[in-house]
Order: structure tokens, then sequence, then C-alpha cells
């Protein structure tokens, strides 16, 4: 059996080196069309490790064990035929499957809990349901959280924008899927306000963030913390004290032993001016407020180890990936340079690009372009004080895929940050890894495939399923598997 909690506290004791080589095991491929078909990472519940894969000829769990030989296929025969969407949560002898199905103009949210086994528990639930919107390019009508215990489980959707307030529906549950609380509560919001993370407490209490602006890379001069109860009645809303500057990226983390939400953005002076540093905050549950809220500009020594020509737009293309807590209260901020551009030109989608075979589109005068750099990870004490910082170089350029195989998954062992990425920086692309230890230490190898050479990895698809494994998807044209990669 495992209950595996991964810990956001940097820990002793793990090693990574040239000679500290990682197992990989493979799956066997499965027929796979990738253009019309869905996958997913499950994780561990007893002692099979689950994923699950879609097709044309139907919907199915595999369970593997630790050397990923394939134990049982369950068909989901339950499922009805048309899915928008779907959503695992595993512990150590159940898994909770969320699925969005259409019925006529209709799509349903859907409960079911199956065994350690996979084998149905009790019978599906229909939760809610909404309209299904025409011609909608939008399949996520429904969001899910759950807690960091595995004891309750929140389902919500947005409901009408209407007078200066968006509304809500929320169901929450527990981890045997009874309805604990149903509300409709509502934001008070701008036309351009957007949400961003969704965090539920182990008391049930949901966290929202939410900012003015279009996405993620917008600098906002406003953003919140929204707190829901746990009986859904109204939210309560706690503006970040950004003073007259501007947020971007914000980024949440929950510790329930300390009763916190951890937030990490970048901050800029101006409206249209360029990143000038990170915000660092602790907001305590307790009493609703923030106990910390750091401002930390860059200052010209990380600037300068940026490989950005121009310094003063250094860290523009940035976005925060993930905020680790230490134990004695500083902090480990890891980003990432992204950004999408868009093309025209005589050649179709795919042109130039590494994986134009798994492209989505038809040929079109207009290509967006996907562009996936250096990873950034800093080390803040306490204080706010830096302790250390390191780039994890890559360049990743791809056309109409969504970036899918772009990016890295990440592993952290407690000691060491494990990164697993696709370098594009050749004629034929090669899989690598990087490793920084708690001094800040960086090394990094080159990873051979072994016998998936000539698969194409999706490291960003891919999940931490134990303190020192990952779990990564990899195709191979018409056909997937995965690999466990153990360090």
């Amino acid at each position: 059996m495992r209950n595996i909690i991964f810990s956001m506290v940097l820990l002793l004791g793990f090693s990574f080196g040239p000679a500290s080589a990682q197992d990989i095991f493979y799956s066997r491929e499965q027929k796979f069309t990738f253009q019309n078909s869905d996958f997913n990472v499950v994780g561990w519940s007893g002692d099979r490790l689950y994923t699950y894969r879609a097709s044309k000829e139907g919907y199915y769990l595999d369970a593997y064990n630790d050397s990923m030989r394939l134990l049982a296929t369950i068909a989901l025969d339950f499922f009805p035929q048309k899915i928008y969407a779907t959503r695992f949560y595993t512990t150590d002898d159940q898994i909770i499957v969320l699925y969005q199905a259409v019925q006529s103009s209709q799509v349903v949210q859907y409960a079911a809990k199956l065994d350690s086994r996979a084998r149905m528990l009790q019978k599906p639930i229909a939760l809610d349901s909404v309209k299904m919107g025409w011609l909608s390019a939008d399949r996520q009508y429904y969001s899910s959280a759950m807690s960091g215990d595995k004891s309750k489980l929140v389902v919500f959707r947005l409901g009408k924008r209407k007078n200066g307030r968006q509304e809500f529906s929320t169901i929450l549950l527990d981890n045997a899927l009874n309805v604990l609380a149903k509300g409709h509560p509502f934001i008070t919001s701008q036309d351009d306000f957007s949400l961003g993370q969704s965090l539920l407490a182990n008391d049930g209490s949901l966290y929202l963030s939410g900012f003015n602006g279009s996405d993620e890379r917008s600098l906002s001069g406003d953003a919140w913390l929204f707190r829901l109860a746990p009986d859904g009645a109204q939210f309560r809303d706690i503006a970040l004290p950004l003073g007259t500057d501007y947020l971007s990226g914000l980024f949440m983390r929950a510790d329930d032993n300390k009763d916190q939400i951890y937030i990490g953005a970048f901050f800029a002076g101006r409206k249209s001016g360029n990143l000038d540093g990170i915000v660092y905050a602790m907001f305590d549950r307790a009493s609703d407020t923030f106990s910390v809220f750091k401002k930390i500009p860059f200052d010209d020594q990380l600037r300068n180890a940026t490989d950005d020509r121009n310094k003063k737009k250094a860290f523009n293309d940035f976005v925060v990936r993930d905020l680790i807590v230490k134990n004695d209260g500083g902090f480990i901020l890891v980003g990432e340079s992204y950004y999408i551009t868009t093309r025209t030109s005589i050649y179709g989608p795919g042109y130039g690009g590494y994986y134009s075979w798994y492209n989505n589109g038809y040929p079109t005068s207009s290509t967006r372009e996907y562009h996936y750099g250096d990873i950034m990870v800093l080390d803040y004490d306490i204080n706010g004080e830096r302790k250390w910082q390191n780039f994890i170089r890559k360049e990743q350029y791809s056309q109409e895929d969504d970036g899918l195989f772009s990016s890295y998954a990440m592993l952290n062992s407690g000691a060491s940050l494990v990164f697993l990425y696709n370098d594009f920086s050749t004629s034929k692309s090669t899989l690598n890894l990087a490793a920084v230890d708690i001094s800040g230490s960086l090394q990094l190898k080159k990873m051979n495939p072994g016998r998936s050479a000539g698969a194409d990895w999706l490291p960003r698809s891919g999940k931490q399923t134990d303190t020192r494994e990952l779990l990564i998807p990899v195709l191979r044209r018409n056909s997937i598997g995965f690999a466990r990669v153990v360090f």
C-alpha cells in the first residue's frame, strides 16, 4: 500500500550525479491515435500504478506493477459515448473518477468511485449539469480540487457574469462522494477579471486566486485571494497589498499543517513596464490576513546571470511554475520562460517545428508558435535574501501543438529538484536531466531512453507518482506507452 504525501520542504540525504544512474521501466505500447484520443497519468492506488487512455475503441484504465508489467486493463463501460473531460484522484484504497458527459444539449458532471483494483464501488452520481455552449472551444465546463489529506473534494463551475458579478456553482463532497454542501456564491468582478488557481483546504475551505487581466501573463494592478467557507454560502475577498505596483503570474501553495497559503508572483512598477522582482507572501488562514508580504527586486547580479542581452527585459517572459517552502521559513521559486507568437507564412502548421506529425490543425496561412526557454530556480532565506540562483538553459520551439513536447517534468525528492525535458538544440531531440541540490549546485546529463529510442516523450504531461519516481507518457506515431523513471 502506498500513502504518498509529497513534502514542500527540502531535506538532506539524496544525491544525483553522473554515477547515480536512473532506472527506466517501460510499459507495453498500446494502439493510440493522437489526433482524436486522450490520455492521463492517474497514479498509485494500492499496489497498482494506473494510467488512462481513451480512443474510438473505448475508455480504459491500465494497471501496472512497479516494473510496468500490465496487470489488467479495465474498460470504463459506465462512461457515456461522448466525454468532454476526465479527472482522477487516487488514495491508498480507491480511485475517484470525475467525468463530464454530453447528453442531448447538456454537459453533465458525474463522479464515480472505484476500489484499488478499479472495480466499481457504487453507481456514478450526477452532480450537476449545464447547457452546452454553442460552438464553444472550451470543453472544461467544470473544475475540481482535492484537499491535501484527500478527505474532501470540491467541484465547481463558473456561471453567468452580469451586473459586476461572477456567479459560481459549488459542490463539496467527502471522499465517499457524500455531498457535504452546495452553494451558488458570487464574486464582484470587472469585465476583464480572470481566475487563477484553486486550492481546497483540509477543512473544506476553497481558495481561488484572481486578478484583472486576460491571463496569468497580464500585469494587474489588482489581485485577490478568495475564500469560500465549507458551507459554500459566500466568498470573502482578500486584496493583495500591491500598492502602486502590478502583479503577474500569481501562484499559490497550501500548507495545512501550518494553516497557511503561500503565494509567489512577479511584479512590475509600471503597467507597461518590465518585471522588476518577485512577490512572496504568507496568508494566515486563522487570522485571514497576510502575515508576510515581500517585494524582492531583481538585482544586477541576477540580471547578469540570465541569458538575455537586454537585462532590463530579462524576466519579462517568465512565469512562476512552483513555490517550495523550506523548513527554515525560506523558499525556492521555480520559473520558466514561455511565450506564444503567431506567424503568417506560406507554409502550413508544423513547418520547421520538431513534432509536425502530431500537429492539430490543417494548413493555414497563420501559424501559432510555442517557445519554451530557460528554467529559473531561485533560493531565498526567511528574510528574503537570495542565497543562490541557477538557470537551466533550454530552447524549445514547436508549431500548432500547444507546446505538448516542450516544458519539463519536475521531481522534488526532498533534497534535490530534478528536471526532465526534451532538448531541441540538436538536429534530433534528446532527453536531458538537470538536478539542483540544496546548495544550488547544478548537474546536467543526457538521459539514455533505452528501448524507447525514436519515440517522443511528453515530460509536461508526466507526474511525480512517488518520492523518487516520475511517470511520463511516450508517443510513437499511432501508439502510446508510459515510462516509469526511478531515481
